[in-house]
């Protein structure tokens, strides 16, 4: 799941293809907050969360918005504009990961779901490692959007339509 495509991982490899790698990691520090910050409320709220409906709802309304948000920068964005391809890009990243209905299901079943043998069942190893594996997808797909910059540089109004419907269509997939 943390490898999939969806609103963090895109945006990470957008980073990394306007930014590269090391500039694209204050974002990945703002996934990893928000990471953080979602384990944080699962675990505090995992049983309500689930069954709360307005909550879910609430977070889809949230989610969407924000996706729309940032489908239309990707969208009219250029490769000279890296440098304010995210402005203040910790935040944006806490946001992204913070409001990704994806990332709150992944901890909340992660966390009441499955189960590991023996001292992996602790619900504080499987936090570390819900972190480890969630932080690990964001940094691979800024490698991927690094590897992939002079093919960004000679095309990048056809990869920003692709990434813009990918953002469009996990906006859809919230709902």
């Amino acid at each position: 799941m943390s490898f999939t495509p969806g609103p963090n991982t895109i945006m990470a490899m957008s980073e990394g293809q306007r930014k590269g790698f090391i500039r694209s990691l204050p974002f990945n520090l703002g996934v990893f907050i928000g990471i953080l910050f979602t384990l944080t409320i699962a675990l505090i709220f995992s049983e309500p969360l689930k069954h709360n409906q307005s909550f879910i709802f609430i977070m889809k309304i949230i989610g969407t918005l924000y996706l729309l948000y940032l489908a239309y920068h990707v969208l009219f964005s250029k490769p000279d504009s890296a440098k304010e391809a995210l402005d203040r890009p910790v935040l944006k990243g806490i946001l992204i990961q913070a409001t990704n209905v994806k990332a709150m299901l992944y901890f909340l079943t992660g966390l009441t779901t499955f189960t590991l043998p023996n001292a992996w069942n602790s619900t504080y190893i499987r936090s570390i490692l819900l972190i480890i594996i969630g932080i690990a997808g964001a940094i691979v797909w800024s490698l991927l959007g690094q590897m992939m910059n002079r093919i960004y540089q000679q095309h990048y109004k056809v990869i920003n339509v692709i990434i813009t419907i990918l953002l469009l269509y996990s906006a859809v997939e919230l709902w």
